[in-house]
């Protein structure tokens, strides 16, 4: 199938193929969710038949098929995990079990640890459909703030790119008087700030595009501080924890340092406040820290996920509880009901009455010669 065109907007296409994500993963629930509250904006147009519908429908396949896969190769990793045992009625007549046959410690052993391996492949999906929901949430929230401000963002990608292949002074001059230039409201120094996020923490950005986009930042918020521009630096200071956090952990020590350095400056020239210091200080906790309050944040979209998932996740417990609850119940009956076996040993046998010993012959009176007397 061949691909059909993409739409050249950068911010377009990244909300059309995350939607398309989106959708494989939730059905189509979702998209008419999405049809529903963005039936006036004409960026939805595609969801509608309008431009670059065919794009989307060719992503939104693409997905489905992606996750189909992924769906076969957990169900085949998963193979050698038994499934939950199911409980099984106790016999009329309880027979001792032959040897080799599992306990009942050791069948709820067994039942606890298919729990908790299904439990952290729930919380594994979780976490990840988590994470589409709020990334869509954000992609949606800057494509209104795109509509209503009008920035040309392909302009600013094609000052970014001369960074992004050569870091020069001059380069980076250029995208730092843009940034100044069309820092007009605070909703377009939020939206240059927060394309710079997805720029920098995009799965698969190399390093250098990293380091130097950070570059133009360390550039911007010296700048911030001498021109007083305090909606430029606030916008700054929203996105500047997943920046440097991501691009820290994703790379080896020695890159690192390189990073760490500019950290070093920041907190000299007070750039920053102490929480966000301490936040990029630990940029594993940071990082951590700063997803959680994303999910605050948009609780709205996760907190359907989370509950759909906590559903599932009480039906196994609830299937685990009432598995060993049965197994337990059938061990008492056990007890109370002794092999038939050792009812017949117990029993002394019944006593059999003993016969009256025979009475003997009435005597003959004899004389001494052993004559009868007549």
């Amino acid at each position: 199938m061949e691909m059909p065109l993409p739409p050249e907007d950068q911010e377009l296409r990244n909300v059309i193929d995350k939607l398309a994500q989106f959708v494989a993963r939730n059905g189509p629930e979702f998209e008419k969710m999405t049809m529903e509250k963005q039936k006036e904006n004409p960026k939805f147009s595609f969801l509608f038949g309008g431009d670059f519908y065919g794009y989307y429908k060719y992503k939104l396949a693409l997905e489905q098929q992606q996750l189909l896969c992924k769906q076969s190769q957990d169900i085949e990793a998963s193979a050698q995990i038994q499934p939950l045992p199911q409980p099984s009625l106790p016999p009329a007549a309880p027979i001792p079990a032959p040897q080799g046959t599992p306990s009942v410690e050791e069948l709820i052993q067994q039942s606890q640890w298919n729990l908790q391996q299904q439990e952290q492949h729930l919380l594994a999906m979780r976490q990840e459909q988590v994470t589409s929901a709020v990334a869509l949430a954000i992609e949606q929230q800057m494509q209104k703030v795109l509509e209503e401000t009008q920035l040309d963002m392909n302009e600013f990608d094609n000052l970014l790119q001369p960074i992004i292949d050569t870091c020069t002074k001059d380069a980076i001059s250029a995208g730092k008087n843009w940034m100044f230039s069309n820092a007009k409201s605070p909703a377009h120094c939020e939206l240059m700030a927060g394309h710079l996020r997805n720029r920098i923490t995009a799965e698969g950005a190399h390093f250098e595009l990293r380091l130097h986009l950070i570059y133009l930042i360390n550039d911007v918020l010296h700048h911030c501080q001498r021109k007083q521009a305090r909606d430029l630096l606030a916008a700054l200071q929203k996105v500047v924890v997943p920046i440097y956090c991501t691009s820290f952990l994703a790379v080896e020590e020695d890159k690192q340092q390189k990073i760490a350095r500019l950290l070093q400056l920041w907190e000299k020239n007070g750039y920053f406040d102490e929480s966000i210091i301490q936040q990029l200080q630990s940029p594993a906790l940071g990082l951590g820290q700063y997803q959680a309050n994303l999910i605050t944040e948009y609780a709205t979209v996760v907190q359907p996920v989370q509950v759909a998932f906590q559903q599932q996740i009480q039906n196994l417990k609830t299937q685990h509880e009432e598995f060993v609850s049965s197994l337990t119940q059938q061990q008492q009956q056990q007890i109370q009901i002794p092999p038939l076996e050792n009812e017949v040993k117990s029993t002394p046998p019944p006593q059999t009455p003993t016969a009256a010993p025979a009475s003997a012959p009435p005597s003959v009176p004899v004389t001494q010669a052993g004559t009868e007397l007549t």
